[in-house]
């Protein structure tokens, strides 16, 4: 059986690959081209030598390196809002998976299909017949979309100068090229938390879930990641960072993949999050208590923020001056580079004075012996000290430059017979690097993520494994310190990166505004249970029990609101002491992701689809509105955009948009590039302009072949 995935140094087929006893053999093959190079290397004839090496060296280019994995069809989407016509790709409501039929021809709604997918039980078969009412029309790889947002709720709380926060209940694929249109090159932080693939069938690929049965989930689960982790690489600013999630089941192979995708330079960290004190007994009689935040920069340019210090490292600066706290440390330089041989300017005497004060002697330093050179006499009873070890040479912390620099700093100590200097070590203002554990309680999953589910909704906990709040807000710290940033997540589930941008806002009085995209799926129990009474995908009864509607939006609103639809009050507090009543000034719109058909949408409807996008695509500032009847242009009240529907009404247009100094985004409805130019070269470079065709559809067409090929995400 050919394996599923396998590591491969140099890329050989996986036939070719060696035969192992163990029992992975079925999904792993190493094959180290390194080996044949080496053995090259050996060969004596040098006209021999070089010949194999030119035809390994032009093999190697053929092949590919790092991570390999199965290729499988790619997903499909079904859409239940579009009409079930002749000619369309087609699936049976109540069967999993993905056998697709093409409609041929309706009569008396019932529709005689053939089978589309060759390879699944059923293939060949022609003629078969199907009523209307148990089909839903489905888009595969390659055929053109028609997105629209639909707005379903909001909540404002921030005020008009706040911006509106999104959340869009969507399959991510589809949201993140829709997102492409808006975002590219602007978000700066990305931070996702994807299914784990633990084999508890808690994902689907092709409308299918998949579990640990399944000898190709680790490929469907990289099939599924690197298809989406393309499309969002290409959201991140030049100095974006993306956070994703991960444990043990996957953190291996998303590694490589992820350093694939970036590169190996552009990966900044693991960090290792002990988000389970108690821990997880595994079948193995291990209890795992961790699991790992991968973090990738965007560009080389890119340096994690400084983390605040916790109460526990305060507690080591006991003593205070004028300037602040301190602690005393050791002058004498420890760990790495600590020896007179790697910093030899670093090793030089102190004298201690009679009087008390510590002094460096005059010096001069000798480049050839790599040393300095004493150039006075050590004066009556003081005491001359070297940062030397027992028998081994060692250096002081600073230059003498520096510590002449400073004499206050400093103090002496004689400690079991040993001279010992201390300077004052200040806490960075600006904080410490991060490092790549952290153990802190707040980041207890069951605590803080679970059990802040239970509070907001109360008794019932709707979704398993949230995430601690303060483990996201801290990832998001790490990633930017900018108090504007664009933070986008794409696997939402219960909504936590909001809830901890929420709390950063309120700790700094920051802007920060959050993307959420949240697909509308259900556990598998509840999606039969739903289906046994004859509810499906698109069915009112069916999507209010998806993740999106029943628990994504309702924390949201909750939280800001801080009290549920009931109007009782969210019990408890942040660890920050903020109660969980007191709500966020903030601003949030929900919306679903539909898709619409062409051919049978009119112009002004069309336009109304595309408004949500529109006003997205300014930034989400201002409150979104719609357009009422026909009209030569359009302004909203208080959104930064404006559309110009009539290109002849241009001058009347320009008059208008003079009274509107909030104005930044223009979008101009035109066929002609020609005319698009000579409009926007008119109204100047303060504007950003936005070419609209007439058949707005066309705008924001997603899922083409050459809209996916680029950047990897084919």
């Amino acid at each position: 059986m050919r394996p599923s995935f396998y590591f491969r140094h140099q890329g050989f087929p996986p036939r070719q690959s060696p035969h192992r006893a163990d029992s992975h053999a079925s999904e792993y093959g190493f094959v180290y081209m390194a080996k044949i190079e080496d053995l090259i290397a050996q060969i004596p004839d040098e006209r021999l030598r070089t010949g194999i090496a030119s035809e390994v060296k032009a093999l190697k280019k053929t092949k590919k390196f790092g991570l390999v994995f199965e290729e499988h069809l790619p997903e499909t989407v079904r859409l239940p809002r579009l009409p079930v016509k002749p000619g369309e790709l087609v699936a049976l409501k109540r069967e999993a998976g993905n056998q697709l039929w093409r409609v041929k021809t309706i009569h008396k709604n019932i529709a005689t299909c053939d089978c589309a997918v060759m390879g699944y039980p059923g293939a060949g078969e022609a003629n078969k017949e199907f009523p209307i009412a148990d089909l839903v029309v489905v888009r595969s790889f390659g055929d053109a979309i028609y997105p629209a947002l639909v707005p379903v709720d909001r909540v404002e709380r921030g005020g008009p100068d706040k911006p509106w926060h999104l959340l869009i209940n969507a399959d991510n694929f589809h949201a993140l090229q829709l997102l492409l249109y808006n975002y590219e090159g602007k978000v700066d932080v990305i931070y996702i938390d994807p299914p784990y693939n633990t084999g508890a069938r808690d994902w689907k690929y092709n409308n299918d879930y998949v579990d640990k049965t399944d000898s190709f989930r680790h490929s469907k689960w990289l099939s599924m990641m690197r298809r989406r982790l393309s499309l969002a690489k290409r959201l991140l600013k030049p100095k974006g960072v993306m956070i994703i999630a991960i444990d043990d089941n996957e953190v291996h192979h998303l590694r490589c993949l992820g350093d694939s995708i970036f590169s190996p330079e552009l990966h900044m960290g693991t960090v290792c999050v002990r988000h389970k004190p108690g821990g997880t007994t595994t079948a193995r009689k291990i209890a795992r208590s961790h699991e790992y935040a991968l973090f990738y920069a965007a560009s080389l340019e890119v340096t994690p923020c400084m983390v605040l210090r916790t109460e526990e490292q305060l507690s080591r600066f006991k003593h205070s001056d004028e300037e602040g706290a301190f602690e005393w440390e050791n002058f004498r330089k420890h760990g790495q580079g600590c020896r007179k041989d790697d910093r030899p300017r670093q090793h030089y005497p102190v004298w201690l004075l009679q009087n008390g004060k510590l002094r460096v002697p005059k010096m001069e330093y000798d480049e050839d012996g790599k040393a300095w050179v004493i150039n006075e006499l050590l004066p009556p009873g003081a005491v001359e000290i070297w940062p030397n070890k027992v028998k081994e040479k060692r250096v002081w912390l600073w230059s003498p430059e520096n510590f002449t620099a400073n004499p206050t700093v400093f103090k002496y100590e004689e400690k079991k017979g040993e001279h010992l200097i201390y300077k004052k070590r200040r806490p960075n203002r600006a904080g410490v690097v991060p490092n790549t554990v952290w153990s802190d309680s707040k980041y207890s999953a069951n605590e803080h993520g679970s059990g802040m589910i239970v509070k907001i909704f109360g008794s019932t906990e709707p979704f398993d494994f949230a995430k601690s709040v303060y483990n996201v807000a801290d990832c998001i710290s790490v990633a930017s310190d900018k108090k504007d940033a664009l933070i986008l997540d794409f696997f939402a589930g219960s909504g936590t990166t909001f809830h901890s941008t929420a709390l950063l806002n309120s700790d700094d009085g920051g802007n920060r505004r959050c993307i959420l995209v949240a697909n509308n799926e259900l556990k598998e129990s509840v999606a039969k249970e739903l289906n046994a009474a004859g509810f499906f995908q698109g069915d009112a009864e069916y999507e209010a029990r998806g993740i999106a509607e029943s628990v994504t939006w309702p924390r949201c609103k909750y939280v800001i609101n801080g009290k549920r639809d009931d109007g009782t009050p969210i019990p408890g507090e942040h660890l920050s002491g903020r109660n969980l009543n007191a709500g966020f000034n903030e601003n949030f719109e929900y919306a679903h992701l539909d898709f619409l058909d062409s051919s049978s949408v009119a112009r002004g409807d069309a336009f109304q689809a595309i408004l949500p996008i529109l006003w997205m695509m300014a930034g989400c500032r201002g409150k979104r509105e719609e357009s009422k009847g026909s009209q030569s242009w359009f302004f909203p009240k208080q959104a930064p955009f404006a559309v110009l529907i009539k290109e002849k009404e241009f001058r009347a247009f320009r008059e208008s948009l003079a009274e509107r100094k909030d104005i930044e985004w223009i979008y101009i409805v035109t066929d002609s590039e020609e005319n698009f130019g000579m409009m926007r070269r008119t109204l100047g470079r303060k504007f950003q302009c936005v070419q609209l065709y007439k058949n707005y559809l066309e705008n924001f067409r997603i899922n083409t072949l050459d809209m996916l090929s680029e950047g990897g995400a084919a």
